[in-house]
């Protein structure tokens, strides 16, 4: 591969992740671009800035919350569960959720839960509302039970991002297969990819040692202490650190080794992944831009920039992170920030994203 190639992306990534520290956005990042060429996939690694203010600098093997990165992660294992057929992707949700039944959430079907479709509504703060102590099995039942009633009919059909429907999807699929959704992830996707040790759900590690390399997220008022290698994301922590929808943490390079196996399977490349699921997944679909766990480039406004392929599919998380993937120029472009350390009301990586993405894309092409 070129090295003039690899330098222009490289020099792209630095100028890039120094411009949003020095403006802000976020106080360092990881970047892991991945890219297909002469039959094998090379990764330009890049960080910046530090962990947090008066921490060290953030360096490859530094971890982030994925805040919801997790999702195409869950979705993906469902839909090998269900190629397995161990997930009835097109049975309706009150089949593996019994509480569901008599419900009008529980005719919905699990295909519409996962694309964002099935009239959920988008979050809601259970946490402050819960019984009992966070990961209790009360809290997460009284949860479950919840939140299936937040529904409403004029959204069904229509592309509500909702992490409601991600939760009970994690719970779902921990049903079907008769596994706990952490295991379910590794044995499916993560193992299989050979990452395993850097990206997981951060609640199910049973060792300490690995969260000094964690980027943390900030001060929860919920908890009344800084986070540090545990999730964001308070109605995870309220679950017990497990979900659907948030829960795993990650390293740059590990989350692009995902994207990658995504772009080879679409390309029909056997793999951890297959062609199949992946093209199904990334179909477009009627009522908005989201697939089935991932989100498509939409002409305007997209935090995929301008240039990206219309093919182009991807993922943000809260915390800061997002991954598109565009199978045209066969490229995985990875972010991973702690924008929330600064403030969860950051909002300065919204007009970042676009113009990172636009500028690795550049260098790519070499314009």
């Amino acid at each position: 591969m070129s090295g003039d190639f690899i330098r222009r992306i490289d020099d792209a990534l630095r100028r890039e992740l120094e411009r949003g520290c020095a403006q802000g956005v976020f106080p360092g990042a990881s970047a892991s671009v991945a890219t297909f060429r002469d039959g094998t996939w090379a990764h330009v690694d890049v960080c910046a800035g530090v962990r947090a203010a008066g921490l060290d600098e953030v360096g490859p093997d530094t971890l982030y919350d994925l805040a919801s990165l997790t999702k195409p992660f869950v979705a993906m294992t469902a839909l090998r569960l269900y190629q397995a057929g161990r997930f009835p992707l097109d049975g309706t949700v009150q089949e593996l959720v019994a509480e569901a039944e008599g419900l009008p959430i529980g005719t919905q079907t699990w295909d519409r839960v996962l694309s964002h479709r099935s009239g959920l509504a988008a979050w809601e703060p259970f946490y402050e509302r819960t019984p009992e102590s966070s990961g209790s099995s009360a809290t997460h039942a009284w949860i479950i039970e919840d939140l299936l009633h937040r529904w409403d009919e004029q959204r069904v059909g229509t592309a509500v991002y909702s992490d409601l429907g991600y939760i009970l999807v994690g719970e779902a699929i921990q049903r079907a297969a008769g596994e706990s959704l952490d295991v379910l992830v590794d044995r499916i996707l993560t193992r299989p990819l050979g990452v395993e040790e850097s990206i997981f759900f951060a609640a199910a590690r049973t060792d300490a040692a690995w969260a000094s390399s964690c980027a943390p997220t900030g001060w929860s008022a919920w908890r009344a202490r800084v986070l540090l290698g545990e999730v964001h994301d308070d109605n995870c922590a309220a679950l017990g650190g497990v979900a659907g929808h948030a829960g795993m943490f990650g390293t740059a390079r590990a989350v692009a080794a995902f994207g990658a196996a995504c772009i080879g399977a679409w390309h029909g490349r056997r793999g951890a992944l297959e062609e199949e699921a992946i093209r199904f997944a990334t179909a477009e679909r009627p009522g908005g831009s989201h697939r089935l766990s991932w989100d498509g480039k939409t002409q305007t406004d997209s935090s995929a920039g301008t240039s990206m392929d219309a093919t182009s599919f991807g993922h943000l998380g809260f915390t800061g992170t997002s991954i598109w993937c565009d199978p045209r120029r066969q490229i995985v472009v990875v972010l991973l920030t702690n924008r929330v350390a600064v403030s969860d009301d950051n909002a300065a990586i919204r007009a970042f994203r676009p113009m990172f993405h636009d500028a690795i894309v550049a260098a790519f092409d070499g314009d």
